[in-house]
């Protein structure tokens, strides 16, 4: 079975001072709809992630209320994860967020979290994130990191994604926490391959790749060779509450790993992938990096 291992799928954009905060807020939303397309399409599962961007942005992507509800209303159907900025705009250490997610996490209510420094405008190693990592560590629940390029002005603030230098620190200071750095870390996928080397926790998400079909070949291949293909899985990066947008994204993502992958692979005189390789990158893999 596919799961999307990396969404926001019914999590929209939303100012500050007007989150939703739980699923009968989306009153637009057909569920037995998204349910039974999800169901057509094989997917067992997806994963929808809140996003904080309160810092410099004053938005988030739904909200950890929202998130949480998600997981206890589809039971067994979305899995949620909580967003944090561990730093305030005032550039003190974010207590109130600490507190909602610690009560998020120690309840089982989400299944992880999501921390996004160039959207805060603020470092991964920064020490005001560090307990923000030791509760991860503490209740066994992974960390979903942005770190890579951005496209647009000058506010999405590449000094925040680039290099992995602050990824590196975190690794070796937190041994034991599970870390997802999303979109393989592009640009820098080789130097993340070389911190998976000693960082046995840290995984790595291909979603929005695809776009670039040869480029994310490469990237897997290289994931393969250094032996660590089992730590990458898919998702579709997917925004917003349209259910025909979101499952037609799927719809084709499922397409390309099961079918275009191998074929643009044997073109460019690399490996292809065996079928249990493909299903680890559809579902398995994240399966074992969320312990469901």
């Amino acid at each position: 079975m596919v799961i999307d291992g990396h969404s926001h799928m019914l999590q929209g954009y939303h100012p500050c001072n007007d989150l939703p905060k739980s699923l009968g807020d989306l009153n637009d939303v057909d569920v037995p709809e998204l349910l039974e397309g999800l169901d057509q399409l094989g997917v067992e599962a997806v994963v929808t992630l809140a996003q904080e961007m309160a810092r410099i942005r004053e938005e988030w992507l739904g909200s950890n209320d929202l998130a949480a509800d998600l997981q206890k209303r589809l039971n067994g159907r979305f899995f949620a994860i909580a967003g944090f900025e561990p730093v305030t705009r005032s550039d003190q250490f974010n207590r109130l967020r600490f507190e909602q997610v610690r009560d998020l996490v120690s309840s089982g209510s989400v299944r992880g979290l999501l921390i996004t420094p160039p959207y805060g405008h603020f470092q991964l190693n920064d020490r005001r994130a560090y307990p923000f990592y030791q509760l991860a560590v503490e209740y066994d629940v992974p960390i979903y990191v942005h770190q890579g390029a951005m496209f647009g002005p000058p506010e999405k603030a590449p000094q925040y994604g680039a290099g992995l230098w602050t990824l590196d620190q975190v690794v070796v200071d937190f041994p034991d926490l599970r870390l997802n750095i999303e979109h393989m870390a592009w640009p820098w996928s080789e130097e993340l391959l070389a911190i998976m080397a000693h960082g046995p926790n840290v995984y790595t998400d291909v979603t929005t790749l695809s776009a670039r079909p040869r480029m994310l070949a490469w990237h897997l291949t290289m994931a393969g060779d250094y032996g660590f293909l089992d730590r990458v899985f898919w998702g579709t990066d997917y925004v917003g509450r349209n259910n025909k947008a979101y499952l037609e994204r799927v719809r084709q993502e499922i397409e390309f790993f099961r079918n275009r992958l191998n074929p643009i692979l044997k073109g460019c005189g690399w490996p292809t992938l065996s079928r249990a390789q493909i299903d680890g990158l559809l579902g398995q893999n994240v399966r074992r990096f969320l312990n469901l």
